[in-house]
């Protein structure tokens, strides 16, 4: 099967128009409408209805759209990875979501790099989903996401980070003054929330709040938790954030527990890797991480306590 008509119908498919997947292509469309028809009689199948009203994929036609897309995909990994494997590269490109800063991969990289002084790291801050589209796709080879992110089953998966979720409030505010607070409290303030494509099922902030039968006011929204934390910092809102977070020294912002969250509901960090294409430098920070990672058992104990001197201390 030709990738090259595989291509052209995947186009049109998203398109539904012959026209503009032309135009998509940089063909002419009587090259793209025969592409499509030899596909059709490669496979003894209609995929697509033509008619005036426009293009519509029959129930083939979708069937093979998605394994179309699988398909190309991992064609396009291979040329990747055939490629890297020829260059002999060492570099070992890193993505994370911005959480795994705070203490886990920075002491990582340390160690690696006690054990791994050749070659380089290149690091990436992207959202959960968003790795896991390029892991899948061959441009990470280690990847940090929240647990509850989809697509982890397809890779090999290590939890590196537990820890209970705490409320990020302005050090200027009333609020500041607690030990604690509720989150039928925190939904009576400005809430800055992380739009809710970029957050795993059921642990974005308005199912926790939903959980305590409430809705909270959000009137910000932020992508990265260092983000929110700037923006509670000037007083704009409060956050709900990994307790990690309070490792990291922000002006201005008090990390408060949170006295109602449910207990299934937790900050939980994963590293993840596609071990067909693992290269041996990533192979050897999958080691260091798992060892790293059993000399630290606090590190997954969602009671242990979160202490900022210590941790600078440990990153020193």
């Amino acid at each position: 099967m030709d990738l090259r008509h595989m291509r052209h119908f995947v186009a049109v498919a998203e398109e539904l128009h012959f026209g503009r997947a032309a135009l998509r292509l940089n063909i002419a469309q009587p090259p793209l409408s025969q592409s499509i028809q030899r596909l059709e009689l490669d496979l003894g199948v209609s995929l697509l209805n033509r008619s005036r009203r426009g293009v519509e994929m029959t129930d083939a036609g979708r069937a093979f759209l998605i394994e179309a897309r699988r398909t190309l995909m991992q064609a396009e990994l291979s040329r990747k990875m055939a490629r890297r494997a020829a260059e002999h590269n060492d570099e070992l490109r890193i993505s994370f979501v911005g959480p795994a800063l705070y203490r886990v991969l920075p002491q990582l990289l340390v160690t690696f790099r006690e054990k791994q002084r050749h070659g380089s790291t290149l690091l990436y801050e992207k959202a959960s989903p968003e790795q896991m589209l390029g892991m899948l796709a061959g441009e990470f080879d280690i990847g940090f996401v929240t647990a509850a992110t989809d697509q982890i089953e397809r890779c090999e998966s290590l939890l590196v980070e537990r820890s209970a979720f705490l409320a990020a409030v302005p050090g200027d505010s009333v609020l500041a003054h607690h030990a604690s607070v509720s989150l039928a409290t925190l939904a009576e303030q400005d809430f800055i929330s992380p739009p809710r494509k970029f957050a795993p099922q059921g642990y974005d902030a308005l199912s926790m709040f939903k959980s305590a039968g409430v809705i909270p006011k959000v009137t910000q929204e932020a992508t990265q938790t260092n983000t929110t934390l700037s923006l509670v910092s000037v007083g704009l809102g409060c956050g709900i954030v990994a307790g990690t977070a309070a490792l990291r020294e922000t002006p201005n912002v008090i990390f408060l527990p949170i006295t109602d969250m449910p207990p299934y509901m937790r900050w939980e960090l994963v590293m993840v890797w596609r071990p067909d294409h693992l290269s041996a430098t990533a192979a050897a920070f999958v080691d260091v991480a798992k060892s790293l990672i059993a000399a630290h058992p606090e590190w997954l104990d969602v009671d242990a306590p979160i202490n900022p001197a210590t941790a600078a201390k440990e990153r020193r």
